[in-house]
């Protein structure tokens, strides 16, 4: 009987072991400068899609890196993770929108190809793009969205406690046709069940970005939008709403989406 106790209890302190596939690597670009960038890759046990999750982009939007920073260091049962937390850490040094300028208006293609430190990082950024098969860019954003308009603060022009779509469906030359409405509806009524504040629920944001009509055209420098025309894959822009003081109330939302 103790000879089988001890075999049991040798075998509770065996190292637990995971799948020989599940790893996670880390790679750190523009080391030591303002400008640092770091990436996470992260293999499930099985092999499965890749989700792209990006905070930081606008460095005054904290709901989103520190919700971005949540998933640097997780076990996935199956597909992959690429995690950017701090995509614009020089701006999130200085809690602003962009040093810069916008770098969330930088992923067009450019001709010539730009040097700055901006465009080099949304270079490397576009690549990871490439590597994905979904989107996920968090933001804050000013107010409330409605699609109607209720007030100063909650309108269609405001950003707030949505999923920002650029149309309801796209055709890649290259792909099957890109579903974006069907996602992130189901997205929204799942989300909205569990946010109790009838102010803070969510709602779909189409931005129909390829309209000449659409009030948003700036965005066909985002990075959903280009991940979207140059890659072929749905981008979502999450966006918590500024007027949200609590930071733990906005990070909620952002991993709850």
């Amino acid at each position: 009987m103790k000879l089988l106790s001890f075999f049991f209890l040798a075998y509770l302190l065996l190292p637990v072991t995971v799948s020989s596939r599940a790893e996670t690597q880390v790679e750190t670009h523009f080391e030591n400068t303002d400008h640092k960038l770091t990436v996470y890759y992260i293999k499930g046990k099985e092999a499965g899609k890749t989700m792209m999750i990006m905070g930081g982009i606008q460095g005054d939007e904290p709901g989103g890196y520190l919700a971005a920073d949540l998933y640097a260091d997780m076990v996935l049962e199956r597909g992959n993770l690429i995690v950017v937390p701090r995509a614009n850490f020089h701006s999130i040094k200085k809690n602003k929108r962009g040093i810069n300028g916008d770098m969330n208006r930088k992923f067009a293609p450019k001709t010539p190809p730009q040097t700055d430190y901006d465009s080099r990082i949304v270079e490397i950024l576009k690549n990871l793009m490439s590597r994905s098969d979904v989107l996920l860019n968090l933001h804050e954003g000013s107010g409330y969205y409605f699609p109607e308009h209720i007030s100063d603060m909650k309108n269609p022009m405001r950003y707030g406690q949505c999923i920002i779509i650029d149309a309801l469906t796209y055709h890649h030359p290259e792909r099957e046709i890109v579903d974006l409405e069907g996602s992130a509806r189901r997205v929204v009524e799942e989300m909205n069940r569990y946010i109790k504040n009838p102010e803070h629920k969510f709602h779909l944001n189409d931005h129909n970005t390829f309209s000449e009509n659409s009030q948003h055209k700036e965005q066909r420098g985002s990075a959903t939008f280009n991940a979207l025309t140059l890659f072929g894959i749905p981008g979502y822009g999450i966006e918590t709403s500024k007027d949200i003081k609590s930071i733990e109330t906005k990070v909620k939302y952002e991993t709850l989406a």
